[in-house]
This record gives structure tokens, C-alpha cells and sequence, in this order.
């Protein structure tokens, strides 16, 4: 009597703890599906300028000012690459969650040329007749993106994005009857 309640407990906890696999297996799949997460969407503006006279191009007009300014703007999306998560990552006991995910991080950066306005009459770089204004335009642009993106740090969004990816995915889970998600975010660098 007692051994075959030893043995169907002991099945009982194969199949139980099997059952639990194969819904970890399934989450994690799940949740890298998802692939990158966006969670936060910054739009940044930028004021370029420059001195032409800098670059060798001189002013045969009076009417033409030697200074080029432009409005510029640059989209960011932050989150989380959920492809970087791991089986360890994620633990599961009963109706509770622990999940440990990849740091945020910039999925995307789009600094598109149909965002850059030119602004007048300060600056008339449309006037200046010159074969090398393309590549001008483009130096100027390259700088203000490298400055951009070395700034970006200062928003100091981290905090809020993690926020935001909580609630996203505290709901997620609730969906698959988990009622107590615990969510914490590696460091970088941290495997």
C-alpha cells in the first residue's frame, strides 16, 4: 500500500514538474517571439550649424549669408532584445514568475534626411551653387548624430522604460495565470 503511494506521488511529481517545463519552454518561446520589445519612443531635435567659410566655400552673393543652420530630428526607440533571454532566466513555481531580463537598450535610431529643415533667411545653403555641398551637408549631419547618440544618455530614461516593460509583460503573464511576477533587469554586461 505504501509503496504504491510512493509511486504514484513520485509520478505525480515527473508529470507536475514536466507540465512546468514544457510552460517555461512555452513562455520563453512565447516572449522571444516577441523579439524586441519597444517600450519608450524618444524624438530628439536638433539645431546643426555651420560656417562655410570654414569649408572653403566663399559667398559670391551679397544676399548669400556664409552661416548654415538646420532643424533637424532624430527618433529613438528603447527596450528590451527579449532573443537574449535564456531558459535560467526565468523561474516558475506555481502561480509565481521570476524572470530576469536583458538591459535596455536603443533598438532602433532613425535620423532620416526628410526631417531636416532648413531654416531661413539665416541660413540659404540651397543658393550656394558648389559640387561639394552634398558631401558638406552630410559631414554636418554625421557630427550632429554621433552628438545625438553620445547624449542620449543624459535623458536618463532607463528607470522609466523598465517601468514601462514591467506593466507590459505583469500583464502578459496574468494571461497565463501567473499572479505574482517578479521582473528584474540585468546590468550590462552581466551574462
Amino acid at each position: 500500500m505504501f509503496k504504491t503511494c510512493y509511486i504514484y506521488l513520485f509520478l505525480f511529481l515527473i508529470f507536475s514538474s514536466c507540465k512546468r517545463d514544457d510552460e517555461k519552454q512555452f513562455l520563453i518561446t512565447k516572449i522571444r517571439s516577441a523579439s524586441k520589445l519597444a517600450t519608450a519612443e524618444v524624438v530628439v531635435t536638433k539645431l546643426v550649424s555651420g560656417d562655410l567659410k570654414d569649408r572653403g566655400i566663399k559667398s559670391w552673393f551679397r544676399d548669400i549669408n556664409d552661416k548654415v543652420i538646420f532643424n533637424t530630428e532624430a527618433t529613438v526607440k528603447y527596450g528590451v532584445d527579449l532573443k537574449k533571454l535564456r531558459n535560467q532566466d526565468i523561474s516558475i513555481k506555481g502561480d509565481s514568475i521570476h524572470i530576469f531580463l536583458p538591459p535596455v537598450e536603443i533598438l532602433n535610431f532613425s535620423y532620416p534626411h526628410e526631417k531636416y529643415e532648413q531654416l531661413y533667411p539665416i541660413s540659404q545653403f540651397d543658393k550656394i551653387n558648389n559640387r561639394d555641398k552634398i558631401e558638406i551637408m552630410d559631414d554636418y549631419f554625421r557630427q550632429a548624430e554621433i552628438d545625438i547618440r553620445k547624449k542620449l544618455t543624459l535623458f536618463k530614461l532607463d528607470a522609466e522604460i523598465e517601468t514601462k516593460t514591467r506593466i507590459f509583460l505583469e500583464s502578459f503573464f496574468q494571461k497565463f495565470q501567473f499572479y505574482n511576477v517578479v521582473i528584474e533587469f540585468k546590468k550590462e554586461g552581466d551574462e
